[in-house]
This record gives structure tokens, C-alpha cells and sequence, in this order.
């Protein structure tokens, strides 16, 4: 499906223009090795690849895009970025800092569940685009706001809960050591679509798909259960809004 700009209506900015695919497609068996997959694929062997927000513990390593990138970089504001071992280098700063001096330097872009914890997503996506050469790559997977698992979690950050809820099914050790604070300001197919267009982006391919293994260790008890039956239902319906997870390619 196509999305244009809107006809252009005096005193008004018309909007960007972006090609925009959606599809529901089956889940994947492991969430990060499947987007991994796709993240290869559109890497060329000897492409210069940055893995945004690398230091994340479900970033973890990527053996197929290593073997093709003829450069790596990870950027990450948290320390643990140094621990990245596949790299052949590691920044501790922010996309939005360390897209100042690198404008233009890669063919790939990638971005392991950070989209749901951007602060400023015109900024962020602006920044992938800064980093990017013309016709390259950025890709990203996050939470779909509006999977009941994503929705809980917009009305839970909103309403200041989210720390609170989260000890009812982490302990405080896994909590310090993995958990980022969320926003849930740059995770559906709209909000990133205008973001992406706003930034240069021609074209945008969604896939989405649920997977019910990914959320149901955060629901405590019998509610694990809702997990698979709403997986059933989105795939019934193929509705892409309901679908868990939303990952996307955009070009530059």
C-alpha cells in the first residue's frame, strides 16, 4: 500500500512523500535472529554498518551481518557498549551526538529495540538519515504500541507505573541491569512513517508479526494465557495494528 502526500492546500506545508509497504508476516522462531536475518540481507559485503543503541543486552551479537560488514560501529549511551566484542568501534554517545561529525559514512543502519525508548524521535530518525549515505539503509524492530503488551506499557510509562508494574514480574537485579526507562513515542507504523518521511526517507517496509513467547514472561499468572489467544486472533483477522512487533527497512 502507497501513501503519498496529502494535495497541497494554500498558507498549508504539503507533507513529505514516502512509498509505504505493510504486511503481516509470520513470527519468526527467536525475535532478534529473524530481524538479524533481514539485516543481512540488505548489508552488501563490505558495507559500512552501525548498529544504533549496540550496548542493549538484546542486541547481543550479530554473526551475519559481521561476516558481510567490511566496517561495524556501535553507538550506545550506556558504558556497557565497550563490552561489545564484534565491533570494530564502540562509542559511548548517543546516535543524535555521534551523527554530528559522521554525516554520510554508511550503507546500513540498525536499531534493536531502542525505537520505544527514543526521547525526541525527530531527532532520532533525522540523525539515522544524517548518518547514511543516498540509498542506503536504515532498519529498526520495536514493540507495536498497539499490541496489548505495547499499549499497557504507552499507558504505564504515561501514568508513571511502568517501574512499579515491572517489579511484580522482574526482580530489582534484572531491573538495574537490563531495564531502559520507555517513552513509547516512536513505535506505529504512522508516528515512524511521518518521522521517516519528514527526514528524507523514499520508501518504508513494514513487517509485522506477533510472537507470543516475547511477552508472556511479563504477565503474571493466568494472564500468560492472553498471549496466545490474542496471538490467534490478530493472525485471524491479519490485522498489521495488532500484530506484537513492528520492524521496518526504510532507504534513504
Amino acid at each position: 500500500m502507497a501513501v503519498t502526500s496529502r494535495e497541497h492546500t494554500p498558507g498549508r506545508r504539503p507533507r513529505p512523500v514516502i512509498d509505504q509497504l505493510v504486511t503481516v508476516t509470520p513470527p519468526p522462531r527467536r525475535a532478534v535472529p529473524g530481524f538479524e536475518r533481514w539485516v543481512a540481507r540488505s548489508t552488501r559485503a563490505g558495507d559500512a554498518v552501525l548498529n544504533i543503541g549496540g550496548g542493549c543486552d538484546r542486541s547481543g551479537a550479530f554473526p551475519r551481518v559481521r561476516r558481510k560488514a567490511g566496517r561495524l560501529v556501535v553507538v550506545d549511551p550506556s558504558p556497557v557498549v565497550g563490552q561489545h566484542t564484534d565491533a570494530d568501534e564502540r562509542h559511548q554517545l548517543s546516535l543524535e551526538e555521534y551523527a554530528v561529525d559522521h554525516e554520510g559514512e554508511f550503507d546500513v543502519a540498525f536499531a534493536v529495540f531502542v525505537l520505544e525508548h527514543v526521547t525526541d524521535p525527530a531527532a532520532f530518525v533525522a540523525s539515522a538519515a544524517h548518518v547514511l549515505r543516498p540509498g542506503g539503509t536504515f532498519l529498526a524492530i520495536t514493540v507495536n504500541q498497539w499490541h496489548f503488551f505495547g499499549f499497557t506499557g504507552w499507558v504505564a510509562t504515561r501514568m508513571h507505573l511502568a517501574g512499579p508494574l515491572l517489579r511484580l514480574v522482574r526482580d530489582e537485579k534484572a531491573i538495574s541491569a537490563y531495564h531502559c526507562p520507555t517513552t513509547c513515542r516512536l513505535n506505529t507504523v504512522r508516528c515512524a512513517t511521518r518521522h521517516l518521511a519528514a527526514a528524507g526517507f523514499t520508501s518504508v517496509e513494514f513487517r509485522m508479526w506477533d510472537l507470543p513467547a516475547m511477552y508472556e514472561p511479563y504477565l503474571p499468572g493466568g494472564l500468560s494465557r492472553v498471549a496466545g489467544g490474542w496471538h490467534a486472533m490478530a493472525y485471524r483477522t491479519g490485522n498489521p495494528q495488532l500484530m506484537g512487533h513492528l520492524t521496518f527497512r526504510a532507504v534513504r
